[in-house]
């Protein structure tokens, strides 16, 4: 007799899990993450914390040549600003590039060994980077290339250099003789020291908005805010250089250069490298690449990275930019007819966790962008990195599990205090309609 149950096909061989259920947790994962700002208190603090901080930027005493760079991502669009100082000059050329998650979310090439040490500050589940450049230059040729993903800066480019960048920037042996360059480090004493002096010229934040705390850390500076309702908003403010053009040996981006929709021909210099170096970047282009993610591919990177990030953002790892990095190798090579269908994302999110396994026993996992750069170059803890991933790969269930269950947690606070409003309400609806 044939049974009429339908076979089981969509069991994952190495773990046992369902698909089906794998699936399911990611999608619940990205509903929680998405509701995160949908309560109305919560969505306007967030916009009031943002204005404060470019407010924040805008009336910076800082003297130098720094221009204010694009806004995009986040939590929505404004007009910018622009000048040959923070404070000096408006203008729509020029916006500052935002968007949701801190430096250690994954949307920057930064790893916890470049920012030296830990936030003073707590992290909240909400957290905005926002990229000031503080100098623009009208192509790559005035650049030192130190290496395929790192450059130095000329003093010279400051025209006039402002005091506190003259200070501390010898010359460099592999600049020339008399050659002096400005550190990532000088950089951001300058802007943090001209930021946070002018705080106190500026009104505090609107009502109903707190600032708990400003701190310089890891080449930034880190605001952090609360409201009534006790949830928690931080701003990683990062100083960079913008550059018009490409960077020498650049490849697949020129594919992405979109003269009216898509992002400009252009890159950063942020402030982490050794030796005075600066390190190559591509916000812009990946910001609009992730908007371009199939919905199937972006729920597989929110979960990779939401069961990742623990240890990825530990002492001497790479940070969950490495994930991001695993997701672009993967779109090269498989088809996308199959990385884009939704009841595949399950398949995808334990592909890239064997795949990232790998790339940390080889300690190598190349930069799609900048051919003979590495972005594990140097990392000692691979074994264990390759353990800790292949733990997760082998509980997929557990741990997409314990991630929704963070989500909840995140935004509990905000959904219990609109629940206590509507039962209010409620009861004095009833109350008003009691018989005398």
């Amino acid at each position: 007799m044939t049974s009429s149950a339908r076979p089981l096909t969509d069991v994952d061989f190495c773990s046992g899990s369902r698909m089906e259920e794998l699936n399911k947790l990611m999608e619940e994962l990205e509903r929680r993450d998405s509701g995160a700002l949908q309560g109305r208190d919560l969505l306007n603090s967030c916009l009031r914390a943002k204005q404060y901080v470019f407010s924040l930027i805008g009336k910076s005493p800082t003297q130098g040549q720094v221009q204010l760079g694009r806004r995009e991502g986040g939590i929505g669009n404004g007009t910018g600003s622009a000048g040959r100082d923070i404070g000096k000059g408006t203008g729509s050329a020029g916006r500052d590039r935002y968007w949701l998650g801190g430096l250690c979310s994954g949307s920057l090439d930064v790893s916890p060994v470049d920012l030296g040490s830990t936030s003073p500050l707590s992290c909240p589940p909400i957290t905005y980077t926002i990229l000031v450049p503080t100098l623009r230059l009208p192509s790559p040729a005035p650049l030192r290339q130190a290496s395929p993903c790192h450059y130095w800066v000329p003093l010279c480019l400051w025209d006039p250099p402002h005091p506190q960048l003259s200070s501390g920037t010898p010359p460099h042996p592999q600049l020339g003789s008399g050659t002096p360059y400005v550190s990532p480090y000088t950089v951001s004493l300058w802007f943090t020291s001209s930021l946070l002096s002018a705080m106190s010229s500026l009104p505090a934040p609107a009502p109903h908005l707190c600032l708990e705390g400003a701190e310089p850390w890891g080449n930034c500076v880190s605001l952090l805010f609360s409201d009534p309702s006790d949830v928690f908003l931080r701003f990683d403010v990062v100083p960079a250089v913008e550059v018009r053009g490409w960077p020498g040996g650049v490849q697949y981006l020129e594919d992405w250069v979109d003269e009216d929709r898509g992002p400009p021909r252009l890159f950063h210099l942020l402030p982490w490298g050794a030796e005075g170096q600066w390190r190559v970047s591509f916000p812009g282009v990946e910001l609009f690449m992730r908007r371009c993610l199939h919905p199937a591919l972006s729920r597989v990177l929110r979960a990779s990275v939401a069961v990742l990030r623990p240890f990825l953002q530990g002492p001497n790892a790479p940070g969950p930019y490495v994930v991001w990095v695993t997701l672009l190798h993967a779109c090269e090579r498989l088809p996308r007819g199959y990385l884009c269908r939704p009841q595949n994302a399950a398949s995808c999110f334990l592909g890239l966790l064997e795949e990232l396994s790998c790339y940390f026993l080889r300690g190598s996992c190349p930069n799609p962008f900048l051919p003979g750069c590495d972005l594990l170059s140097g990392l000692s803890r691979g074994p264990y990195l390759a353990r800790r991933v292949s733990e997760i790969r082998a509980q997929p269930v557990t741990h997409l599990r314990e991630a929704v269950k963070e989500a909840k947690e995140a935004i509990k606070g905000g959904e219990r205090e609109e629940k206590e409003e509507r039962d209010q309400r409620e009861e004095e609806r009833g109350s008003s309609c009691s018989p005398s």
